[in-house]
């Protein structure tokens, strides 16, 4: 082969690569409401989102794709941020990182597509959705909502009184440190709890264990149920509850004195029902196909 046609079999196959994606590098500020409402959406990537002590909106924004654009509305009342792919690369292969500092009481909505969510320092109401993407964020005093698919969620308390609801479908849901009401529930994935102080409490699983530590109060009501899953529940002393455990095919363990009965006069499975300490607050706990353990320590 000459070097002549050495040449042009190179140019052809330099043609032939499509030219490189220059990335954008773009910030936006709007000031806002000390309480504004703050939504964010992205497709690939990241969010992540600070609180600060300015009634503004900052936004950083790197766009890997060329093609993708960066919508910003705002308004005192409300900012919009989202990220644009066109039509035939909904769910391309180019990453958007978004860095957002937003008011500490502003309320925070966020929904992700293969992307990557953490909140810091967030006390307004948060709503966060993801779908292949891991959350983190914090809760204070304010209802924090959390939903994945594909990717895990994780709460921490920081001494507030939020209700906390968390739910996942084939990932890790966990909660931590947290004092007000929370509602957790997983399908073909698995849920951690510790919970300290809290009055209501509702575990659900469909195919997935459940690992809850917690503080009971006197007026604390607990709910837990697996469909196919172990259940392990341990409480911090002392305790002073009144217990109703159930299990159709597993079998029931407690470190009270109190021992699970064979229920085959009333079907298969077993039960256990006592009452610990001067009684006050209240454990159901039900499982279909799944062992369940009860104890203090």
């Amino acid at each position: 082969m000459n070097i002549r046609i050495s040449l042009v079999i190179a140019a052809v196959l330099l043609a032939a690569v499509p030219p490189a994606q220059a990335a954008q590098n773009l910030s936006r500020h709007a000031t806002v409401a000390p309480n504004a409402k703050v939504d964010v959406s992205n497709v690939a990537g990241r969010v992540d989102v600070t609180a600060w002590d300015r009634n503004e909106v900052e936004l950083t924004a790197m766009l890997e794709s060329d093609k993708d654009q960066l919508e910003f509305e705002a308004s005192e009342q409300q900012v919009s941020i989202e990220v644009i792919k066109p039509h035939h690369d909904d769910r391309g292969s180019s990453d958007a990182v978004l860095t957002l500092k937003i008011p500490r009481g502003a309320k925070l909505s966020a929904e992700t597509v293969s992307a990557d969510v953490t909140v810091a320092g967030v006390k307004g109401e948060q709503r966060l959705n993801a779908v292949s993407g891991d959350v983190r964020t914090e809760a204070y005093d304010e209802p924090v909502t959390l939903e994945t698919v594909s990717g895990d969620g994780t709460v921490v308390g920081t001494g507030g009184k939020a209700a906390v609801s968390i739910s996942s479908i084939s990932g890790l849901a966990e909660a931590r440190g947290i004092r007000g009401g929370f509602d957790g529930e997983v399908v073909s994935g698995k849920l951690k709890a510790e919970i300290a102080a809290a009055e209501a409490i509702s575990l659900d699983s469909v195919s997935g264990d459940i690992e809850a530590r917690v503080e009971l109060t006197p007026d604390s009501r607990v709910e837990m149920e697996s469909v196919s899953g172990a259940i392990a529940f341990t409480i911090k002393p002392p305790v002073n509850a009144e217990f109703d455990v159930e299990s159709f095919s597993g079998q029931i363990d407690s470190c009270f004195s109190a021992k699970a009965r064979d229920r085959s006069r009333h079907g298969s499975g077993s039960e256990l029902n006592f009452t610990q300490g001067s009684g006050g607050a209240s454990v159901h706990i039900e499982s279909m196909s799944g062992d369940i353990k009860v104890c203090d320590r």
